[in-house]
């Protein structure tokens, strides 16, 4: 259990001593089990609801319990409610790309990793009678491990059992479930698991709510739950240090996420409340992981050991090897663009139409996805220490040059004269829309070629224009993008924060918050992570940890939250479908925002001549951002409008060009926040 979680379990009532001091037969099942004192809570107000679903989402969210497991994909399940990776991986390509080929349907369900046994047949471990209980449901699910090559999968069977004992004044509901490991001895243990030939989880819930009937459904019945642990040791088998921990620490677990458990309204069984309904909604988990690790072991040796910046290596390659997963399964999708090594000599890279990731800092994430094999390039305002250990081939593709937004260069132009220092866009210049607009580097105003795919990763000044940026490369037909926010800023590039949006549970401290562009002395945003001189820290990081969490209530009125709330609300304007999904990388700033996959996924399939039904599918191009002539007129004015409307706050459009020129150059120059230059 994390070091900086408070133990939700009262210490005191514990007994002291060496967890085999307290052992004793286990009450409900075979003589070889046993539990103790210490692994039994009383006195919780969970009702049996509650514990049955967080059972659920424990279930595939094994990580949660042990850090070096990245998943559990389940096998097989009695009640059909828990999807396969298979499952999942079909439901998803065809509902993301309904005119995916089948060939390509099948390569992502084959998605997994060697040995994890998602292709194989795994049949349950036999159910053991025990006395007062009925088998209700089982599950096998096959354990994943972060490093195959230290660790090997394990299938373990799960068997669900309940019961009910009533009397004359309660009722009380049983509810136990027991994990058996595929295996026969202990030297097959791998080291995530604990050294246990199985587990079992008990809730009692004495229901006393209504005595004279059947328990209540209601998940706020009154009345009082016991939880405990039970295990079945090896034989002669003492228990060590590690073990004891991990019990203590899975009986905690158990308990805090109880307590922030959201029952669902869902089929019984079917999810958790505990999922987050946009996580994993964009792509499937197992997908993700199984190519984050793959390129994680092919690049990232290489990269940390070459690392040339004054920053953490580890942090960054990780992150951006995770997106990078990310991306590859993406385009995978929306283009049955595949990785380099899964080609063969019919395919091609071509499928792909490109990418440009703005802002690129230090040029990893462009040259792993160039090394598998997607075209594309970055830039930035200036050149990294990073891109110096590249191959000449990707160096070509990391430029060292400066956006300036189209209606930013159409203000200066039209109204500086050329002794400003400003000159007119040169002839022959093949339309590109580069201007010369002295800030110590090259210049463009984002005229990417057709279908080129945006990526904007911690982009600071270009996060709310990437949705701008993107429709106005091509208003008949809006550019996809996938934008990470991180910093927050103005259309003009000023540090801004914006207010919540409206309808969000706003805290009594942002009550009278007004959107400011004034930073803090020590260069925070205004309002940004201040520290009061006194109070509860286990408040204050509670409250920090609800504001980088999109499903409580209180994240919106974090600047992260407004920021992403302001960059989807910018995009929906200029008639994006948006979607947003929680990235797993290793930053709190994992927000992902993605514009226009729907309609780009399908309106490429069309142009490929690969639908069976094109005039369905050219139907469905219409919905969404840019689909014709007269829609890229549209598209246009509301760009142009929404630029006007958020530059009011600056002096207008010509006031906030000026002053997106000056910081250019500064930043070019490296002035501003930090030693490290910003985008």
């Amino acid at each position: 259990m994390p070091k900086n979680r408070k133990n939700p379990r009262d210490a005191s009532k514990l007994s002291g001593k060496p967890l085999a001091d307290t052992l004793e037969p286990s009450p409900i099942l075979s003589p070889e089990w046993t539990t103790s004192r210490d692994l039994i809570e009383h006195d919780l107000p969970f009702s049996p609801e509650v514990i049955k679903d967080l059972t659920v989402f424990l279930l595939e969210n094994i990580n949660i319990n042990a850090t070096h497991l990245f998943r559990a994909d389940i096998l097989y399940d009695s009640w059909g409610a828990l999807s396969t990776p298979q499952q999942k991986a079909q439901s998803f390509a065809q509902t993301g790309n309904p005119n995916l080929e089948e060939p390509a349907v099948a390569s992502l369900a084959d998605n997994d990793l060697p040995g994890s046994q998602a292709d194989e047949r795994v049949d349950p471990l036999p159910a053991n009678d025990v006395p007062g209980f009925k088998l209700t449901r089982t599950v096998v699910r096959n354990l994943i491990p972060r490093n195959p090559k230290i660790d090997r999968p394990l299938a373990q069977t799960c068997h669900f059992y309940e019961a009910t004992n009533r009397t004359e004044t309660s009722t009380t509901t049983r509810f136990l479930i027991i994990y058996i490991p595929h295996l026969t001895k202990k030297e097959e243990v791998p080291f995530y698991h604990p050294l246990l030939r199985a587990l079992a989880t008990l809730y009692d819930f004495t229901d006393t709510t209504s005595p004279a009937g059947p328990p209540s459904d209601q998940p706020t019945r009154k009345g009082t739950g016991t939880l405990s642990l039970h295990f079945l040791l090896f034989p002669n088998e003492p228990i060590p240090t590690r073990l004891e921990r991990t019990l203590h620490a899975l009986l905690s677990t158990q308990i805090r996420l109880a307590r922030g458990t959201r029952l669902a309204d869902k089929p019984p069984g079917a999810t958790s409340g505990n999922t987050n309904p946009i996580k994993d909604n964009v792509i499937p988990q197992h997908l993700v992981q199984n190519t984050y690790l793959r390129i994680k072991l092919k690049y990232a040796p290489a990269l940390c050991r070459d690392w040339v910046e004054d920053t953490e290596p580890s942090k960054h390659v990780f992150e951006d090897l995770a997106i990078a997963a990310f991306l590859i399964e993406l385009w995978r999708s929306m283009y049955g663009a595949v990785p380099g090594d899964e080609r063969d000599s019919t395919q091609s890279g071509d499928v792909f139409p490109g990418f440009v990731d703005v802002a690129c800092g230090n040029g990893l994430l462009v040259y792993v996805l160039l090394q598998e094999g997607y075209s594309g390039w970055g830039f930035d305002a200036r050149a990294r220490k990073t891109w110096g250990i590249f191959p000449e081939d990707v160096r070509a593709r990391l430029r060292e040059e400066i956006y300036i937004p189209s209606p930013f260069a159409d203000a200066i132009t039209s109204d500086l004269s050329n002794s400003d220092g400003v000159r007119e866009e040169e002839e022959n210049d093949d339309d590109d829309g580069k201007y010369d607009f002295d800030v110590g580097v090259p210049t463009h105003t984002g005229s990417f070629p057709a279908d080129t795919f945006i990526i904007s990763n911690h982009a600071d000044e270009l996060t709310v224009w990437t949705p701008l940026m993107a429709a106005l490369a091509n208003p008949s037909s809006p550019l996809p993008f996938l934008a990470i926010p991180c910093c927050s800023h103005a259309l003009s590039g000023a540090r801004h924060r914006y207010p919540p949006p409206k309808g969000s549970n706003k805290s009594k401290d942002n009550k009278n918050h007004k959107a400011s562009n004034v930073p803090s002395q020590d260069g925070r945003e205004d309002g940004e992570d201040e520290q009061p001189m006194s109070g509860d820290l286990a408040a204050l990081r509670q409250k920090k940890q609800q504001a980088t969490d999109p499903s409580n209530a209180g994240f919106d009125s974090s600047m992260y939250g407004s920021l992403t709330a302001k960059t989807v609300a910018v995009a929906t304007e200029v008639g994006y479908e948006v979607e947003r999904t929680l990235l797993r990388i290793p930053s709190t700033r994992n927000m992902g925002i993605l514009g226009g996959r729907v309609r780009t996924t399908r309106e490429w399939w069309v142009k490929r001549g690969l639908d069976d039904n094109n005039g369905g599918a050219a139907a469905a191009v219409g919905n969404g951002a840019g689909a014709g002539g007269d829609d890229g007129e549209k598209v246009m004015q509301q760009a142009t409008h929404l630029v006007q409307k958020e530059c009011k706050t600056e002096g207008g459009v010509e006031a906030a060009a000026k002053i997106w020129v000056d910081r250019a150059r500064g930043l070019h120059r490296g002035q501003g926040r930090g030693k490290q230059p910003r985008h």
